[in-house]
């Protein structure tokens, strides 16, 4: 994997951090891959921030999953998000409610 000339000096120095749960020759992108790093990614957050995910859904699917986990998990105070707050979404519907997600 190429890195960006960007990252050598935040690696380099300890500020950046880049893991990945697949060994150095995985190239190819799939769907399954994509949904093992979404889990792998989503294991490791202390809280989830989902904007939008449609009823019925893959990310709507994945949500439900994320929501037996018992972490925080959020979105936008929307009624589109409706079926996502019946999860147990906590919708953020003022700054308040951002600044716990943002603070954790």
């Amino acid at each position: 994997m190429k890195l960006p000339k960007e990252y050598k000096d935040p690696l380099d120095q300890g500020r950046l951090l880049l893991l990945s749960p697949f060994p150095e020759k995985h190239r190819r992108p799939t769907i399954q891959a994509a949904l093992y790093r979404n889990h792998f990614v989503t294991a490791l957050a202390d809280r989830i921030f989902v904007p939008y995910a449609a009823p019925s859904s893959k990310t709507f699917e994945f949500c439900r999953v994320l929501a037996s986990w018992h972490k925080p998990l959020y979105t936008l105070a929307n009624q589109a998000n409706a079926s996502l707050i019946s999860l147990g979404a906590e919708p953020l519907d003022s700054p308040r409610a951002v600044s716990r997600l943002l603070a954790g």
